[in-house]
């Protein structure tokens, strides 16, 4: 790509990339291709999983339809639904009701999670909550085991609505219908040549929508990294992987993992290029690693690259999210940059309006920095 704008109209193009989607498997294409042009030799790393096509998912009341998509990690129901009354979450209600953000399902056994392990609900009705109110689903960290009773998830201008007929005990019938089948999607892994351990750079490549903001700064400074140290005198070796199935338990990047468990595990330092990298409206980033001294350090290279030092939280230790947590739970040394989306998970996720270039840019150029002194 000639420049950053071009790179991200360029993606958002593909549409939605949810995995095993028609977008997915153009953009990884695209990807290694780009991978590719700026020197390295890249692959695709065809993974299956078990897809989960929605059908009927809708709340129907008295007072009308409330339509939906269901919880892909989450109970279906027959045809003919469930039927019961509305109530909050914890109450006595056969379909639980409650409001929360999409991010409340980001890790393995989050509260949400926990709530359906133990609920006494026969269903669950959910509205997600963001910029513009968009259907921004949750991620379905046990999209390979569902659990838990039939969930339908709303879109947050639904909330109000929703609540009222909770509070009001209003009846309803609950269908939340899908089929689940096999299906395939693609990492992309790219390598450079060099000594052992290598160097890793990570970064998610599926989402449930477009999700320009969430997905493709991250992608930015993958690329970037890549052509940086293409180009560079290295000690390390370096592989770059950009994960399929981040919505769906980072079914891509446990694969890629078990495949060579060493580049979790032993490699020199893990480079997680997660959500958020540039998006507008809110430029908050935590820099999380495991590393000691490694987080202020990426810190300081940012406020050096431009980036508003004020925005950038950090963190020593602590729980690892998105792919981090991968790295961490396999005893692995990485460093993570997250960011805050106003649009998360949501469609409304839409290259202009959702990406801030220069901050997408100053992480680029401070990802490269770091990727040139940790290879070296």
């Amino acid at each position: 790509m000639s420049s950053a704008p071009d790179f991200f109209a360029a993606y958002d193009a593909f549409g939605e990339r949810r995995a095993g989607s028609a977008g997915d498997r153009a953009s990884a294409r695209w990807l290694r291709d780009l991978a590719e042009q700026a020197g390295a030799s890249a692959i695709l790393l065809p993974t299956p999983f078990a897809r989960l096509t929605p059908g009927p998912a809708r709340l129907e009341t008295a007072a009308g339809v409330l339509e939906g998509l269901p919880l892909f990690d989450g109970g279906l129901t027959g045809p003919e639904g469930l039927a019961g009354r509305l109530g909050p979450i914890g109450s006595a209600s056969e379909i639980g009701v409650a409001e929360m953000h999409p991010g409340a399902a980001s890790l393995p056994g989050a509260p949400f999670a926990l709530a359906r392990a133990q609920s006494r609900h026969h269903g669950l009705v959910i509205a997600l909550r963001t910029r513009q109110d968009g259907l921004a689903p949750l991620n379905a960290h046990d999209q390979d085991r569902p659990f838990g009773p039939p969930v339908l998830q709303l879109a947050g201008h639904d909330a109000a609505r929703l609540l009222a007929l909770a509070a009001a005990g209003a009846p309803g019938r609950l269908v939340v219908q899908g089929a689940r089948t096999p299906d395939v999607s693609d990492s992309v892994r790219a390598a450079l040549p060099g000594g052992a351990p290598p160097l890793v750079l990570l970064t998610p490549r599926t989402s449930w929508w477009t999700s320009t903001a969430e997905r493709a700064g991250g992608i930015l400074a993958w690329l970037a990294a890549l052509r940086a140290l293409a180009g560079a005198k290295r000690a390390r070796g370096v592989v770059a992987l950009a994960s399929c199935g981040h919505e769906l338990g980072h079914f891509g990047a446990r694969a890629a993992f078990a495949q060579e468990p060493e580049l979790a595990r032993d490699s020199h330092l893990v480079i997680h290029l997660g959500a958020n990298l540039g998006a507008a409206e809110d430029a908050r980033l935590t820099v999380r690693s495991n590393v000691e001294g490694l987080a202020p350090a990426m810190a300081a290279r940012l406020a050096a690259a431009g980036y508003p030092a004020a925005a950038i939280a950090a963190e020593t230790g602590g729980k690892a999210n998105g792919e981090a947590h991968e790295i961490e739970q396999r005893g692995g040394h990485y460093l993570s940059l997250i960011g805050s989306n106003p649009w998360f998970h949501a469609p409304e996720d839409r290259w202009p309006h959702s990406i801030d270039v220069p901050h997408a840019e100053a992480i680029a150029r401070a990802v490269m920095a770091l990727a040139l002194a940790e290879a070296g």
